[in-house]
C-alpha cells in the first residue's frame, strides 16, 4: 500500500512546495514551468499506465474544470485586455493539469497516504516561513516596510495567502490528529504540525484566514458523525496550539512595527524553544489520546446530554454577545460601516490590533468597480479574463494600482459573466457535494472543513492568482472527490486515452510558448531595473518574437532604447505596443516620455482619460512641469 501510495502523494506535496516556493505561483514565469511539468504527468499516465478507478464526480469536476478554461480562452476574443486573458489562460492550465495529474494518479485505498502528504507540504512551508520570523536575518528584516507592514508573508509574497495556507494545513492536522483510523505516528506528526501553523497563522496577521478558521471548524463538526469525539479530542490537540499563539502574542519584537533586529532575534530564538518543547508535548498528547480511544466508551444518554449541553453554552455565549453588542441590527450595521469604511483606522505599530478590525481595506470599493463594470452584454459574458484591473484604472475611485477585484466571485461574475460564475461554481462545488455524499468516511469531515475554509476565503481575497495556493486548496478538493469513488480499477479507452495525450501535448506546448516568451520579458524588465539596456533590449527582442500578441515585450523594447539614447527607436516601439493595444495607458505613457510638445499632450491625455486618477502620470505630469 505505501509503496502504491508513493508516487500521488511525492507528485502532490512536491507540486505544492515548488510551486508555492516560487513566490505562490503568482508570476508568468511560473506558470510555463509548472503547467509543463504537471501536463507532463499526465501525458505520461496516459501513455505507460491508463487505469483508475475514478467516478462520475471525478468527471463531472475535471469537464467543468475544462468548461472555465475554454470559456477563460473564448473571453480572449471580446476582452477588453486581451493581453491580460492570455495570460490568466496560462493560469487556468495550471490548475487544470495539477487537477488532473491529482486525480489520475490517486486511488481511493490512498487517501490515508495522501493527507499527510499534502500536509506535510503545508507544514513544512509553513516551518520554513515561521523560521525566517523567528531567526531573521538583516538582509530579510524589514519591521518597517509600507507594504507588508512586518506581516508574515513568505515564501508566498502575500501574507493573507500565507494565512489560508496555515488554514487548510490546520484542519487537515486536526482531522489527521482527532481520526482513530490513522496510524499514531502520523497523528504524533499532525499534533506536532498544530503547534506550527497556527503561529504561522497568526503572523500574518490575517483577518480573513482566521474567520476562515473558524467556519472550517463549523463546517467539520457540522459534516461529522461523530462530532462528540471530535469536539472532546479537538479540545484537547488545541490547547497547546493555544498555548503557543499566545506565547508568540506576547513576543512584543515580533509584533511591533519599529521593532530591532537585536530584540527581534533574540524573542524569536526564546519562542522557538518554547515552540520546541509544545512540539515535544503534543506529540505525547497524540500518543495519550491513542491509549485512551479504545478504553473510554460513552453511553447513547451521555452523549446526548453533552451534546445539548454545547449547543446551550454556545447559543448562550451568542445571545450574550448579542445583546451587549446592542442587537443583531445594530451590530450588522456597524459592521457592514465599519467593513466599508473607505478610510481604514489609523495604522497603529501594534499589528495584534489589526485583528479586532472589520474594516475591509476597499474591498466594498473594488467590488462595487467590479459590479458597475457588468452593463449591457456583459452581465452574461463579463469584460474577458483578467480585465479587472483595466475596469479599476478607468473607475473614478481608482486613486491607487490595483490588480484584482479581491473576491474571486465578484470577480469573476465582473470578467466571465453569469456563465463564467456559474462554470467557476460547478467547479467548485462538485466536491463538496461529493465529501457531504461521503461525510460519514474516515478523514472526510475534516477535509470537508479545510475545503469549506478555502470556498469561504476566496470570497474575499485573491488567493485564485496564486496558483500554488489555489491549487493546493483545488487538491483539498480533489481529496473529496477521492474518497467519493467506490469503483474498481479498469483502464481507460483507447479513444479517450488518445484525445487525453492529444488534450495534454497540446497543453504542454502552449505552455512551453508562455514560458520561454515570459521568461524573456523577465529578463528585459530586469536589465531594464539593473540599467543594463543592451541586454534589455536582446530579451525584449527574443520575448517579442514568442508573445506577438502582447504589447509588453515592446513597453521593454522602447525603454531600453530610450535609455540608451535612441529615441526614434523607442517612438516607434511605443507605437508599437499602441496599435496591438490602444487602451493600454502605459503604453501611451511610455510614449509621452519619448516624444516633446503637443504630441507628449495628446499622449497624456489619452492616458489620462484610460486612468483618470494615476499616480504616476500626476508625477509624469508634475516632473514634466519642473523640466520646462
Amino acid at each position: 500500500m505505501v509503496g502504491e501510495a508513493l508516487v500521488p502523494a511525492v507528485v502532490v506535496a512536491a507540486t505544492v512546495v515548488l510551486i508555492v516556493r516560487d513566490e505562490g505561483g503568482y508570476f508568468p514565469v511560473s506558470w510555463g514551468w509548472s503547467a509543463l511539468a504537471l501536463a507532463g504527468v499526465v501525458v505520461t499516465w496516459l501513455v505507460a499506465d491508463g487505469r483508475t478507478d475514478a467516478g462520475r464526480a471525478d468527471g463531472a469536476f475535471l469537464i467543468a474544470l475544462v468548461a472555465l478554461t475554454a470559456w477563460i480562452a473564448l473571453s480572449i476574443t471580446w476582452s477588453v485586455d486581451p493581453t491580460q486573458s492570455v495570460l490568466e489562460l496560462e493560469r487556468g492550465l495550471v490548475l487544470l493539469a495539477g487537477c488532473a495529474a491529482f486525480l489520475v494518479l490517486a486511488r481511493r485505498r490512498t487517501l490515508r497516504w495522501l493527507i499527510p502528504a499534502l500536509l506535510a507540504a503545508i507544514a513544512g512551508v509553513c516551518a520554513y516561513s515561521l523560521w525566517s520570523r523567528l531567526a531573521p536575518t538583516a538582509a530579510g528584516f524589514h519591521p518597517d516596510d509600507p507594504t507588508s507592514r512586518y506581516r508574515l508573508f513568505e515564501p508566498l509574497g502575500y501574507w493573507n495567502g500565507l494565512g489560508l495556507f496555515a488554514v487548510l494545513g490546520t484542519l487537515l492536522a486536526l482531522g489527521l490528529a482527532t481520526e482513530p483510523a490513522c496510524r499514531i505516528e502520523l497523528r504524533m506528526f499532525a499534533s506536532i504540525s498544530l503547534v506550527v501553523l497556527p503561529v504561522t497563522l497568526f503572523f500574518t496577521f490575517s483577518r480573513g484566514a482566521w474567520l476562515a478558521l473558524v467556519i472550517g471548524v463549523l463546517a467539520t463538526l457540522g459534516s461529522s458523525p461523530h462530532r462528540l469525539r471530535l469536539v472532546a479530542e479537538g479540545l484537547t490537540f488545541s490547547a497547546l496550539p493555544a498555548l503557543s499563539v499566545a506565547l508568540a502574542w506576547r513576543a512584543r519584537p515580533l509584533t511591533h512595527e519599529g521593532a530591532r533586529l537585536a530584540a527581534a532575534t533574540r524573542s524569536g530564538h526564546h519562542l522557538a524553544i518554547q515552540l520546541l518543547a509544545l512540539g515535544i508535548a503534543a506529540a505525547a498528547v497524540a500518543a495519550l489520546v491513542g491509549r485512551l480511544e479504545g478504553k473510554v466508551l460513552i453511553g447513547g444518554v451521555t452523549r446526548r446530554v453533552v451534546a445539548v449541553a454545547l449547543v446551550v453554552v454556545a447559543a448562550a455565549g451568542l445571545a450574550m454577545g448579542i445583546r451587549r453588542g446592542g442587537g443583531p441590527v445594530s451590530l450588522a450595521t456597524r459592521a457592514y460601516h465599519s467593513f466599508a469604511d473607505p478610510v481604514p483606522p489609523r495604522q497603529q505599530a501594534n499589528l495584534t490590533t489589526r485583528l479586532a478590525s472589520l474594516n475591509g481595506n476597499g474591498r466594498a470599493r473594488m467590488w462595487a468597480v467590479a459590479i458597475d463594470s457588468l452593463h449591457g452584454r456583459g452581465w452574461a459574458i463579463g469584460s474577458g479574463a483578467g480585465s479587472f484591473e483595466r475596469n479599476w484604472d478607468r473607475s473614478r475611485r481608482a486613486d491607487e494600482v490595483v490588480r484584482d477585484a479581491h473576491g474571486l466571485y465578484v470577480e469573476t461574475l465582473s470578467e466571465l459573466g453569469v456563465i463564467g460564475l456559474l462554470l467557476l461554481m460547478a467547479v467548485l462545488a462538485i466536491p463538496l457535494v461529493a465529501g457531504v455524499r461521503r461525510r460519514a468516511a474516515a478523514f472526510v469531515p475534516a477535509v470537508i472543513g479545510a475545503y469549506a475554509a478555502f470556498l469561504a476565503h476566496l470570497a474575499v481575497d485573491w488567493d485564485w492568482e496564486l496558483s500554488g495556493v489555489a491549487l493546493t486548496g483545488l487538491f483539498v478538493g480533489c481529496l473529496l472527490l477521492v474518497a467519493h469513488r467506490d469503483r474498481d480499477e479498469r483502464p481507460l479507452g483507447g479513444g479517450l486515452r488518445a484525445t487525453g495525450v492529444a488534450a495534454g501535448a497540446a497543453a504542454a506546448a502552449f505552455a512551453f510558448v508562455g514560458l520561454a516568451g515570459n521568461t524573456a520579458l523577465a529578463r528585459a524588465k530586469d536589465a531594464n531595473r539593473e540599467h543594463r539596456f543592451a541586454d534589455a533590449a536582446v530579451a525584449a527582442t527574443t520575448a517579442r518574437r514568442w508573445m506577438p500578441w502582447s504589447p509588453a515585450p515592446l513597453q521593454a523594447l522602447g525603454t531600453a532604447r530610450l535609455e540608451q539614447g535612441n529615441v526614434p527607436g523607442a517612438k516607434a516601439s511605443f507605437r508599437a505596443a499602441i496599435s496591438l493595444d490602444p487602451n493600454n495607458w502605459q503604453s501611451w505613457l511610455d510614449l509621452a516620455a519619448s516624444v516633446r510638445g503637443k504630441s507628449r499632450r495628446r499622449a497624456v491625455a489619452r492616458a489620462r482619460a484610460l486612468y483618470p486618477r494615476s499616480p504616476e502620470i500626476i508625477e509624469f505630469e508634475k516632473d514634466a512641469e519642473a523640466t520646462r
